[in-house]
């Protein structure tokens, strides 16, 4: 169980964590001062806050290398001038970093800083150990490392929630209002300083002596052992009978799978790696005969894997995050054969591959960003190819026919560019594009462009099982309701046969929503058919877009006793059934 320190021994070990490692606790503390003055800048004042979010990438990186350097300067009792230069270095490294950013962070930017953080924190786990043989060491490490975090957490969600609730009495009672946001300002004091230092706290002085340490915590064996080992079967299960549906049924597997292997696989590594001081025990056997049998068992999933990231690169390209399963699939076949095969099991290679893979990917013409970007902008010049639609300056010309998933799939490949600020890579495609540099504004133009060239054929024999359309992303995003002359204005959110009712008014959708039908009373008084629209909408814009005009989902109905005028905001359907979210207006 964990041992809950006393105040008086929280105090100390604190004042010993500053004193030991000052530079980090220093980093820890600007990155808190950082984070709410971040908080507190609106983000109007834009400049200011893209470089506030640059500088906290910084700091947050600053920590775990710092952290690497200093532990590694005790185990290897490094003298005071070595230390202050492996500071200096790490310092120059991340002032470079800090250029190598966009001034206004792009996706690609935070996905760097993930793999950077993803890598320093890896770093921290095996650096002290790194030319020692001293494997059960480095479990003790980590093990001690892990309980910590725990046992931070708990302490500083304990404070959190007491201070939260504190904050909010004197709210209630005395009616104060805070000139600041106080519940995130204190959440950043807590969990990135407060917490910071509790984790610190407890990291071990003496790590040439781990080694030394037999005595393993009977709650993690317990945890593992009856909980995570149970839980790992059960998936384990789950996964070998999709495997057997899609040998009976003979096709190739769903891409979502990747995920469920990845995470089942890592899970099942992490379980075998608490256990690990207890493999060679006489009286816990079953713990090497599981490990061997979980690592066979894995090398089919892994083969299940590489399936389904391999469907869903075929047909849809690489992007960041398959490159990333497709990365994390060869590790795992890597590391399992190295686990079976291996008569050393020397388990700092988990960490220590992954930290260096997490690093290497995030950078050179090899990067996840990199590739992505010329996956996606080959398969956008594939598929215009495809239908002729590229003139000699390899340029958007004509008009041609397409089915409706290579239309969407040219659409969500200028979705793709759009959304991580990197439109500029398709505009060697379209001629005479808006001269404004804005991404959003470009990817409009490029999308309008494609819909001016491109229609939606249809398949014989197969029909769109999905449609879904809104107005919400339209370039036209400022729509003018025209309500004069109405006197209500009636919200409404349908699904299926789903009726609603107000003041002796409904509306009754049919056909599980084909048509939409306007009852006064029992009277029928106006009805639509909305099928036929999206029908229309699916010519134009494929499957799905979120950019549909919004005049083209107005419906209106007069006569000499009413006037109406439905207009919808969005609507989808799934399979036979259709939805819908919109206003009526009624005079």
């Amino acid at each position: 169980m964990i041992k809950l320190p006393s105040v008086q021994n929280l105090t100390s070990a604190i004042q010993r964590v500053i004193q030991r490692l000052p530079w980090v606790v220093l980093v820890a503390a600007a990155k808190a001062l950082l984070l709410i003055t971040l908080i507190e800048t609106p983000r109007t004042d834009e400049p200011t806050h893209n470089l506030l979010v640059r500088l906290a990438f910084l700091l947050f990186l600053a920590l775990p290398l710092l952290l690497s350097v200093r532990l590694v300067a005790e185990r290897r009792r490094w003298s005071q001038a070595v230390q202050l230069g492996a500071v200096v270095a790490v310092v120059v490294l991340l002032i470079g970093y800090f250029f190598t950013m966009n001034e206004t962070p792009i996706q690609r930017d935070y996905y760097r800083f993930g793999l950077f953080m993803v890598s320093a924190h890896l770093l921290v786990s095996f650096a002290p150990f790194v030319g020692y043989n001293k494997p059960h060491g480095f479990w003790e490490f980590n093990k001690t490392l892990f309980i910590q975090i725990l046992t931070a957490t708990l302490y500083a969600g304990t404070l959190y929630i007491g201070l939260i609730i504190a904050i909010e009495t004197v709210r209630f009672l005395f009616d104060v209002d805070y000139p600041f946001r106080i519940e995130a300002d204190l959440f950043v004091l807590i969990f990135s300083f407060f917490h910071t230092l509790l984790f610190l706290s407890g990291i071990p002085e003496r790590l040439d002596q781990l080694d030394e340490i037999s005595e393993y915590p009977k709650g993690l064996k317990l945890f593992t052992q009856y909980v995570l080992l149970p839980l790992e079967v059960v998936y384990l299960i789950i996964l070998y009978v999709y495997s057997a549906q899609i040998l009976i049924q003979w096709r190739l597997p769903e891409g979502g799978v990747a995920y469920l292997v990845v995470a089942f696989s890592v899970a099942g590594i992490l379980a075998l790696l608490l256990l690990y001081p207890l493999r060679s025990s006489a009286e816990e056997r079953w713990i090497r005969l599981f490990a061997r049998r979980f690592h066979l068992a894995l090398l089919p999933l892994i083969v299940l894997l590489f399936v389904g990231i391999y469907r869903r690169i075929g047909d849809y390209g690489i992007t960041e995050n398959r490159y990333l399963v497709g990365i994390l699939a060869v590790w795992l076949l890597g590391i399992t054969f190295y686990l079976l095969f291996s008569k050393r099991d020397d388990i700092r290679l988990i960490p220590l591959t992954l930290c260096l893979i997490s690093f290497a990917i995030a950078i050179g013409p090899w990067s996840i960003f990199g590739l992505s970007r010329q996956s996606q902008a080959n398969r956008f010049r594939d598929l215009l190819a495809k239908y002729q639609l590229l003139n000699n300056q390899q340029q958007l010309e004509g008009r041609a026919a397409v089915p409706p998933g290579d239309y969407d799939h040219l659409q969500s490949i200028v979705r793709y560019f759009r959304d991580r600020g990197e439109t500029a890579t398709l505009q060697p495609f379209f001629a005479q594009l808006p001269t404004r540099n804005n991404p959003t504004t470009l990817a409009n133009a490029m999308e309008v462009r494609l819909r001016n060239s491109l229609s939606v054929k249809a398949i014989p024999g197969e029909a769109s099982r999905t449609l879904n359309f809104s107005t919400r992303s339209a370039p036209n995003e400022i729509y003018a309701l025209d309500i004069n002359g109405y006197g209500t204005m009636w919200l409404f959110n349908v699904y299926g046969e789903q009726r609603m009712e107000q003041n002796g008014w409904m509306i009754q959708p049919t056909g599980n929503g084909r048509n939409l039908t306007v009852y006064r009373g029992t009277t029928q008084v106006a009805s639509w058919d909305i099928a036929t629209r999206l029908a229309e909408l699916e010519q134009e814009y494929g499957t799905s877009s979120y950019e549909v005009d919004p005049a083209q989902l107005v419906f209106s109905f007069q006569d000499q006793a009413h006037s109406l005028r439905l207009v919808l905001r969005s609507a989808a359907r799934n399979g036979d059934t259709y939805s819908y979210e919109g206003i009526l207006l009624r005079k």
